[in-house]
């Protein structure tokens, strides 16, 4: 609200919050989880990448914690992916062999 132009005193009173404590929220530093998920999502942008797009969640993951070594959990892959934006490319269907 207040980045909208709407002064900071009528922004905070309907949410019941009080303007020093929006001042403080607004130069408080990343948290130390903004920081590591900032961090994995660039690791995960460039092993998307070197793959040409065509990894997905599952091979992003053993790429980073076979690969690389890293220590992360194969959902939080999942979740900084669907944040960012990237997917890998769908498998090919096969044809079934005929009965």
């Amino acid at each position: 609200m207040a980045a909208e132009g709407l002064p900071v005193q009528k922004a905070c009173r309907p949410l019941s919050v009080a303007e020093s404590g929006y001042y403080e929220w607004r130069c408080r530093p990343p948290s130390a989880r903004a920081v590591r998920h900032a961090w994995l999502t660039e690791q995960i942008r460039a092993v998307h990448t070197a793959s040409r797009g065509t990894y997905g969640a599952r091979r992003v993951y053993a790429e980073l914690t076979l690969g690389l070594g890293l220590q992360v959990g194969h959902n939080q892959v999942e979740l900084l992916m669907a944040r960012a934006a990237i997917k890998g490319l769908p498998g090919t269907r096969r044809p079934r062999p005929p009965a």
